[in-house]
């Protein structure tokens, strides 16, 4: 057997960066290369996309799995997260959360977006607004979706690649390395949530998507696979494309679903409750495993 004390988890965790980095570079080359500098190009914007989530997130972790598989004998579904399936009940929870939360987590969108910096602090404020507004621009060219076809393209780049992609990367790679390596389960999701949020340079979305980052990371603890995450990541992103999709066509009332308990304390907070509860209720019914079982 190999000798495992050389290939450490941080090693791996530096390894999954370090081919992020240079994908990322090989990727914004080629996007380059095929549809210039254009950044308002919606063609460029998809295909950066695609192309992150393939290639970008997903490659640098195949490439740890063989990795592994050659000095660790670990076949590739283990660094993945993937030996078995998601089960019905898992997808359920995952459904009711979403619902449930939904109020408690517009209320901290809007508590996040509206923090206002000290005045000695203005410069720095107005740098991470215009990031955010730049990111915004680039996210709603996605978004944008003006026929059913469009709208359903988009679900599926945005929610359904997006959510393989970086649950991939933040859960199967990072969170689950950490967890073969002996980490705390706690320690880690939270480092990984971080990472996670602070990867997006939104800081006026970081609590929300700190918040996401850990829920995600729970999920793959308490199920032992990533699809689970996968299935949470595209149906919440999946949702704002549907809905932003409902809005602009008349559909709905705009922002209606993300104005739910924005503004509303008592519902926010019942909100908050309930899904605390619902986490709690299933924490205490799913297997107990621990990470060493999980590398059987």
């Amino acid at each position: 057997m190999p000798n495992n004390s050389s290939f450490s988890w941080p090693k791996k965790i530096l390894f999954l960066f370090c081919g992020m980095v240079v994908a990322l570079f090989v990727v914004a080359m080629a996007v380059l290369l095929i549809f210039g500098a254009d950044t308002k190009n919606v063609n460029y914007v998809i295909a950066m996309s695609v192309a992150q989530n393939l290639v970008i997130f997903i490659l640098p972790v195949l490439m740890l799995a063989m990795l592994n598989l050659k000095a660790e004998l670990k076949p590739l579904s283990h660094t993945l997260w993937m030996t078995k399936g998601p089960s019905l009940k898992s997808i359920l929870l995952v459904v009711l959360v979403w619902i449930v939360a939904l109020p408690a987590m517009n209320y901290i969108v809007e508590w996040n977006q509206n923090i206002e910096f000290p005045s000695f602090l203005n410069g720095l404020e107005n740098q991470l607004r215009e990031m955010e507004t730049a990111a915004a621009e680039t996210t709603g060219k996605l978004l944008d979706a003006k026929s059913v076809g469009m709208m359903i393209m988009m679900v599926f780049v945005v929610g359904v690649l997006t959510g393989l992609g970086e649950e991939i990367f933040f859960r199967s790679g990072m969170l689950g390395t950490m967890l073969y390596g002996k980490v705390n389960k706690h320690i880690a999701v939270w480092i990984v949530a971080v990472v996670f949020s602070a990867f997006h340079l939104q800081f006026f979305g970081f609590v929300p998507r700190l918040l996401l980052g850990a829920w995600l990371g729970y999920l793959l603890v308490w199920t032992g696979e990533v699809w689970t995450p996968i299935i949470a990541h595209a149906l919440n992103n999946g949702s704002i494309v549907l809905m932003i999709f409902l809005a602009n066509n008349n559909y709905i009332s705009d922002n209606y679903i993300e104005t739910i308990g924005a503004n509303d304390h008592w519902l926010a907070l019942g909100s908050a409750a309930a899904t605390v509860l619902l986490l709690v209720v299933f924490m205490r019914k799913s297997p107990k495993t621990n990470n060493n079982e999980l590398m059987i």
